[in-house]
C-alpha cells in the first residue's frame, strides 16, 4: 500500500521505558509487580516447572485462548496416589520468606480429562520449603474445573525460608487426571489479588497505561489486533506478550527478511474508530519492542504516520522509531492536518526500513482535543 510524500508537521517522540526501578530482574517483571498489589515474589512469564512422579507426563501448550500468558503447562497423571504430592510440580519463588508474611498465589487452571465421578481435577497447593524435610504451610485443596478460571490460596508464613528454596507446591496425584496450569502470580504481603469482580487486582492488560490516563478520549480499540498487514516483503505472525501491561497478553511481530525499496513496503493498520477533525492534536502510544533474535545489532527502525485510509491516502505526522529489545511505550503528538471521517482514519507502522523482527504489543490512539469521558463510579 503505497502512500504520498507531503509536507511533514513534526513531531515530538517522548520514550518511556515500562523499569521504573530496578526491584526486578526485568522491565517487563517490574512492569507488572507495579501494577499489582504487594511484591510479586516469582516469574510469572515461566512454565519451565519440572514435573515430577511415577509415570508422569508433561508439555507446554499455547493458546491465545488462554487467559494471561497464553501458555499453560499440561500434566497427565496415571493414576491417583496413595498420597496427593506423589505427582506434583513447583513454581520457584525468588525472594526469601519471613515468619509472618502474608502470601498469595493466583493461578489459571482448567481440567481436560478426570476420573473423578464430577469429572473436575484436583491440585493440592501448599507454600514450602524446596528442600528436606520439605516443611510448609497453606495446604489447600482445589477442585479444578473444566473451563479456565482464576483461582487463588492465601496464607501467613510460620516459617523462614531463604531465597531461591521457596516454592508453590502443585500436588497432582488426587485423581487420574489431565489438568493445565496456565500464567501463576505469587505476592507477598497482602491477602489476596482478587479484584471485586473476580478477576487479578491489576490494570487489566488491555487498560490504558498510566502514562496516557486521562490524556484525552482513546479513539482505537484496544480489544482488536486483527490489523491489516500489507506487503509481499514480510509475513507477521501473533506472538505471547505475558504480563506486559497493554498489550493484552499477545503481540503482532512483523518480520523483514531485507530492505525494501520503501520503509512503507511492508506495514500495518490500526484503524481509528472516531472522527478527526482539522486541527485536533492526537497522542499516539505504541508499545514496541525487537523481537528476540531479531537481525542485526537488535535495533529497529519503525516509520509511523497518521493517515486517511483511502487512495491517495493523504496523512501527517511521519515520523521513524528507534526501537530496541526492551520494551518501550513510545509517546508521539501531532496535530491533524487533515479531517479524518469515522472509520477512514488509521496509523501505519511501516517496516521496510531494514531487516528486521519487529513486535507490536498495542497501538493507542488518543484524541487529546476532546475531553476523556468522566470515570465509571
Amino acid at each position: 500500500m503505497r502512500r504520498l510524500l507531503r509536507s511533514i508537521l513534526p513531531i515530538t517522540v517522548l520514550c518511556g521505558a515500562f523499569l521504573l526501578n530496578a526491584a526486578q530482574p526485568t522491565p517487563a517483571l517490574q512492569a507488572l509487580d507495579d501494577l499489582l498489589p504487594g511484591t510479586l515474589i516469582n516469574d510469572p512469564t515461566r512454565l519451565d516447572w519440572v514435573v515430577y512422579g511415577p509415570g508422569a507426563t508433561s508439555k507446554t501448550v499455547k493458546d491465545d485462548k488462554i487467559p494471561g500468558g497464553k501458555a499453560a503447562l499440561q500434566v497427565s497423571v496415571p493414576k491417583a496416589g496413595a498420597t496427593l504430592y506423589e505427582v506434583g510440580t513447583n513454581a520457584p519463588i525468588s525472594a526469601a520468606i519471613a515468619p509472618r508474611t502474608d502470601l498469595v498465589v493466583a493461578f489459571y487452571a482448567r481440567t481436560i480429562s478426570s476420573d473423578r465421578s464430577d469429572d473436575n481435577g484436583v491440585i493440592g497447593v501448599r507454600f514450602q520449603q524446596n528442600a528436606a524435610p520439605y516443611p510448609g504451610f497453606g495446604d489447600t485443596t482445589m477442585v479444578i474445573g473444566k473451563e479456565w478460571q482464576l483461582y487463588e490460596v492465601s496464607a501467613r508464613s510460620n516459617m523462614a525460608i531463604p531465597a531461591g528454596e521457596g516454592v508453590v507446591a502443585f500436588q497432582l496425584a488426587g485423581a487420574k487426571q489431565v489438568v493445565q496450569i496456565g500464567q501463576t502470580f505469587v505476592v507477598s504481603g497482602v491477602k489476596s489479588l482478587r479484584s471485586p469482580t473476580g478477576g487479578l487486582q491489576q490494570q487489566a492488560l488491555l487498560d490504558l497505561p498510566p502514562q496516557l490516563q486521562g490524556k484525552g478520549t482513546l479513539i482505537s480499540d484496544l480489544a482488536n489486533k486483527q490489523w491489516p498487514v500489507f506487503g509481499t516483503a514480510g509475513t507477521s505472525k501473533v506472538v505471547p506478550a505475558p504480563g506486559i501491561p497493554g498489550s493484552g497478553g499477545s503481540a503482532l511481530q512483523v518480520t523483514t527478511k531485507a530492505a525494501s525499496a520503501n520503509p512503507f513496503d511492508v506495514g500495518l493498520l490500526v484503524p481509528i474508530t472516531a472522527s478527526v477533525a482539522e486541527g485536533d492534536v492526537l497522542l499516539v502510544g505504541v508499545l514496541v519492542r525487537t523481537a528476540p533474535g531479531s537481525p542485526g545489532d537488535g535495533i529497529g527502525k519503525v516509520g509511523i504516520r497518521v493517515q486517511l485510509n483511502q487512495a491517495p491516502y493523504p496523512g501527517f505526522g511521519d515520523n521513524v522509531l528507534t526501537v530496541g529489545p526492551t520494551w518501550k511505550l513510545i509517546q508521539l503528538r501531532t496535530q491533524a492536518k487533515i479531517g479524518l471521517p469515522t472509520g477512514k482514519g488509521a496509523v501505519a507502522l511501516h517496516f521496510g526500513a531494514a531487516a528486521q523482527s519487529i513486535e507490536v504489543g498495542q497501538v493507542f490512539v488518543i484524541n487529546t482535543s476532546v475531553a476523556a469521558p468522566p470515570a465509571a463510579n
